[in-house]
């Protein structure tokens, strides 16, 4: 497995906006207020946010994240839209992930990163996250907003 940006390679913008649907149909659904294509095709960048990655092997996607505005707490560079296909689970793949999005902002010289989410709380608490509060996301679910001093 490789992660690489979402830059180079644009053919699986179709593949991943399907997969947004799926998972946040509230947000990227028929009725929400997202664009997963057009959210994702502004993720084409690796100089400038938001910047996409992409975990690939053999030329499939397994999974995805960027750095960029987080919606629900308007806290800037979030590592947002991070996705593991199904089929993929339970690989580490969300955590290279993670220590790639890190790596990047460290790239653009942020200082600072954050993440809001329902799922990772007890990875980010392990690898030395810190709790900063709540976020309620479109779907009326509760999570936890993290930050991490680069």
């Amino acid at each position: 497995m490789k992660i690489e940006y979402l830059y180079d390679h644009p053919e699986v913008i179709t593949e991943l906006a399907n997969w947004f649907v799926l998972q946040w149909e509230p947000y990227y659904g028929n009725s929400g207020p997202g664009n997963a294509r057009t959210d994702l095709e502004a993720r084409l960048s690796r100089e400038a946010l938001p910047v996409g990655l992409v975990a690939m092997e053999d030329k499939k996607v397994l999974a995805t994240a960027a750095l960029g505005l987080d919606v629900t707490t308007n806290l800037t560079p979030s590592i947002i839209g991070l996705l593991v296909g199904k089929d993929h689970r339970g690989r580490g793949i969300g955590t290279a992930l993670l220590k790639s999005c890190i790596d990047v902002a460290h790239k653009l010289e942020h200082r600072r990163l954050y993440v809001s989410t329902s799922v990772l709380g007890s990875l980010l608490d392990r690898t030395g996250w810190q709790k900063m509060g709540e976020a309620k996301f479109l779907n009326n679910e509760f999570g936890s907003v993290f930050m991490c001093d680069l």
